[in-house]
């Protein structure tokens, strides 16, 4: 089946075309009515993905901030300690280059989560936080995949509005 947006072939039974992510058989899906109810473009899924990342990004920086203050006051927080303002430094850089939508910052925060996280799970045991961890984990994989997505459409038709 040729894709209406960048003319490649796919698969006959393909549902999205593996060069652009579009779907391809447009009147039997129901995320693309979904979609056209919504008027939802294919840019504006990237752009929320990438926004849900670079919020994910300030919550986990104050979540961070608040942890190593407590821990820095006497209580032990999952071992947390001054040089925990290392990790908030690069996740405002970070943070601000998933804003910016910059594939690399949102690669660099997915992995300096996860980093963290094994460390975390190392000195509190595995399982402490999971389902917070999944959500976050969630977020910046989907920042990752917005990152690249904003960044193919862009390649392939052009500079867009939705810059902001």
């Amino acid at each position: 089946m040729t894709c209406k947006f960048c003319n490649h072939v796919n698969e006959v039974y393909a549902e999205r075309c593996i060069n652009c992510g579009n779907l391809l058989n447009e009147k039997n899906s129901s995320i693309t009515k979904a979609a056209e109810i919504k008027n939802i473009s294919p840019i504006d899924i990237a752009l929320k993905d990438i926004k849900n990342a670079w919020i994910a990004g300030l919550i986990s920086i104050g979540i961070t901030i608040t942890f190593t203050l407590i821990s820095m006051s006497g209580t032990d927080v999952i071992g947390l300690d001054a040089s925990a303002f290392i990790d908030v430094f690069l996740m405002i850089i970070f943070t601000f280059g998933i804003y910016k939508k910059s594939r690399t910052c949102a690669i660099l925060m997915l992995a300096l989560f996860i980093f963290n996280k094994i460390l975390m799970w190392q000195y509190a045991g595995v399982g402490s936080g999971l389902p917070l961890a999944l959500v976050f984990l969630w977020y910046y994989s989907k920042g990752v995949i917005g990152t690249f997505q904003y960044h193919n459409h862009i390649n392939k038709f052009g500079s867009s509005n939705n810059n902001a």
